[in-house]
C-alpha cells in the first residue's frame, strides 16, 4: 500500500491526495489522519464517488465537521474537514 503524506498549506491547513486510491480506503484512511492533527483544515482529494459519502460520515462520528464536498474535475472531489 502507497504511503500518505499529508502536504502542509499553512500552519493549521493540510492536504492529503487520495486520487488513485480504490474505495473502501480513503473512509478508513480517515480516521487515522484526524488523529493526527490537533485542529485546523483538511482537505482530502479523492477520485470515488462513495468517498463523498462515508468519509464524512466517518470524520463527523469523530467530532469533525465537514462543511464541504466540492468536485474538483471530471470525477474527483474535495473533502474539507475540519477538527
Amino acid at each position: 500500500m502507497r504511503k500518505l503524506d499529508a502536504i502542509k498549506i499553512n500552519d493549521n491547513h493540510y492536504q492529503v491526495d487520495m486520487r488513485g486510491w480504490v474505495c473502501p480506503f480513503p473512509k478508513y484512511a480517515i480516521e487515522g489522519l484526524v488523529k493526527k492533527f490537533d485542529k485546523g483544515r483538511l482537505d482530502l482529494l479523492v477520485d470515488c464517488p462513495s468517498a463523498t459519502e462515508d468519509v464524512p460520515k466517518v470524520a463527523q462520528a469523530m467530532g469533525c465537521t465537514v462543511p464541504e464536498v466540492n468536485q474538483i474535475g471530471g470525477g474527483e472531489w474535495r473533502i474539507v474537514i475540519v477538527k
